[in-house]
């Protein structure tokens, strides 16, 4: 199944964390089929963390990286969204090895 990420979202920007949540449950509603996913980012001038976070961050909470590798391929993304891309699923697979010990610590980081 290919998705083209501009018209699922209807945007070229890809920041935000709504955008990122339509994404993620266009993802998790093919992976649900069993079938491969293709996320093609053509026309897709902008990324950005939050949108990242919500729409494949997220997935790593129920799915392995080995998994996802398998099953997501990702098109015509810019070398700068791909590193941010990285970014975020290293982050997101530290975040959920220990999401409690993660939660406290940004909990405690206003505190003296």
């Amino acid at each position: 199944m290919n998705i083209i990420v501009k018209d699922l979202i209807g945007s070229q920007i890809a920041v935000s964390m709504p955008l990122g949540d339509k994404l993620h449950k266009k993802i998790i509603e093919l992976l649900a089929y069993q079938e491969k996913i293709e996320l093609d980012f053509i026309e897709i001038t902008t990324y950005a963390t939050p949108f990242f976070n919500a729409s494949i961050g997220r997935l790593l909470k129920d799915y392995s990286i080995n998994e996802l590798q398998a099953r997501l391929k990702f098109l015509n993304i810019t070398e700068g969204g791909r590193n941010l891309l990285n970014r975020v699923i290293a982050n997101a697979i530290e975040f959920y090895k220990n999401p409690d010990e993660i939660s406290e610590y940004v909990n405690n980081l206003g505190e003296v």
